[in-house]
């Protein structure tokens, strides 16, 4: 289906024709039907599927061009926002009339609120807090018709959860709709979401989360894997991307790994991390968009719906602690109709981090960089032994996941974690401690056969 084939207003049809957008995505022809009814619905589908359209088209097409605030997109990071803000400016070309605000948190937050104030904008983005603020000191009117959250899941995630239901309650508006998005959402998750955004229907496109067709998923090694930088450094004389992101698990690696790339003449390299300021940042994201970068090396503040055109290629340096961020990872590249390369820097000690992505289907090629070649091969995982607990222990944490998952605070996935494993070393302890007691036994046995002989 074609959007040329929507009844949607005319300024929509030519923005959407300008930037070469033709046909709707699954996930679009699903859910816009819905969402251009003016119906509230939860949208889940893989990253790159065009999940920004399904909530901006019918927000656009039902703004009322004479009256006050009439639309909030709230998104977890000032990265995301500025992107859906860029979008929406691009549309604004072809509707003089529409008008959009961007909320940030800055030195200019009470001058962004002045100019709210003043020249009250149809449709208004940023964070969780700046658009609670925003509400909370009766800066816009209680009666807007939309909400759009994206990336909802990182925003119940990050203990958001509270000021979200806040924010709706506070919309005087009993027809508000309400569109939430994420990439890694599947339909059982995104009925959880439901008890937040009432009468609301799930569309879900991705029933499996960590399948995407469109990436290659690759290991490299080397024979001794005693220095991954060593091994990077072997991978990216072996690759010409056209623009490639490589993923760092903390800011201190991030850090190695840009004055890696800097020493061995890498110089077209960016390094982001949260850390850096917003102007800075901000910069960043600028000259990867006017193509002055080849890489970028990051943390996974970059991983979460950041839509940068052209990455080919995702390194990770190491794996993530939750085998969810290597979907986000990975998620940059394969975008749209896109294909893309993903690739593991193998370290010791991340054998059970890839196992439990094989467990989810996701097939690896492995290659042994060696003599300036990447050698398809096998690669044998050490994996640690599965402790195996019995069914009194396993009923004791089906407990705790399930009452703690029915309330939703902030940092309650960690504390759910943190009382799991404290469950868990506490029967390894104990299955330790018999061992060693059976053994000093058996070994007090044969002594005393052996005397008595």
């Amino acid at each position: 289906m074609y959007f040329s084939q929507l009844n949607i207003k005319y300024f929509i049809k030519k923005t959407l024709e300008d930037s070469k957008i033709k046909e709707l995505t699954k996930i679009q022809e699903e859910s816009l039907p819905l969402t251009l009814k003016r119906k509230s619905v939860i949208i889940t589908s893989q990253t790159g599927s065009g999940k920004t359209l399904c909530y901006l088209i019918p927000l656009l097409n039902n703004i009322d061009f004479s009256s006050k605030t009439q639309a909030l997109i709230i998104l977890p990071t000032k990265e995301l926002a500025r992107q859906v803000y860029s979008k929406i400016l691009e549309f604004k070309n072809n509707e003089p009339q529409l008008r959009a605000a961007l909320i940030l948190g800055n030195s200019n937050i009470e001058q962004q609120k002045q100019s709210i104030k003043n020249n009250p904008p149809q449709i208004i983005v940023g964070t969780t807090v700046r658009i609670y603020d925003l509400l909370n000191e009766k800066v816009i009117n209680r009666n807007v018709k939309m909400i759009a959250l994206d990336e909802v899941d990182i925003l119940m995630d990050q203990g958001f959860a509270k000021q979200i239901d806040e924010i709706l309650n506070f919309i005087d508006n009993k027809d508000l709709q309400k569109i939430a998005c994420s990439a890694t959402t599947h339909e059982s998750l995104a009925n959880r979401f439901s008890k937040h955004f009432k009468d609301t229907k799930v569309v879900a496109t991705n029933k499996n989360i960590w399948s995407n067709q469109q990436v290659v998923h690759n290991i490299v090694y080397t024979n001794d894997n005693s220095d991954a930088m060593r091994t990077l450094q072997l991978l990216l004389k072996n690759i010409n991307p056209y623009f490639c992101i490589i993923f760092a698990n903390t800011k201190n690696e991030a850090d190695e790994i840009y004055q890696f790339m800097l020493r061995n003449k890498y110089t077209n390299t960016a390094l982001l991390h949260k850390n850096l300021s917003t102007r800075q940042r901000k910069h960043i994201f600028n000259d990867i968009n006017a193509n002055k970068y080849q890489y970028l090396v990051a943390t996974d503040i970059a991983s979460r719906g950041i839509d940068i055109v052209g990455a080919d290629v995702v390194i990770s340096y190491g794996l993530p602690q939750e085998d969810i961020w290597y979907m986000h990872r990975i998620g940059r590249v394969g975008r749209y109709k896109d294909t893309g390369s993903a690739f593991i820097v193998y370290r010791k000690g991340i054998d059970n981090n890839i196992s439990h992505l094989q467990k989810k289907n996701i097939n690896f090629h492995y290659y042994l960089l060696k003599d300036g070649q990447m050698i398809n091969k096998e690669l044998k995982l050490k994996l640690a032994k599965k402790h195996y607990f019995d069914k009194s222990t396993n009923d004791r944490i089906k407990q705790i996941i399930n009452t703690n998952s029915q309330k939703v605070k902030p940092g309650y996935k960690k504390k759910i974690r943190a009382q799991i494993h404290k469950i868990k070393q506490k029967i390894k302890h104990e299955f330790i401690e018999k061992k060693i007691k059976q053994r000093l036994i058996q070994e007090n046995i044969k002594k005393s056969k052996k005397d008595k002989i």
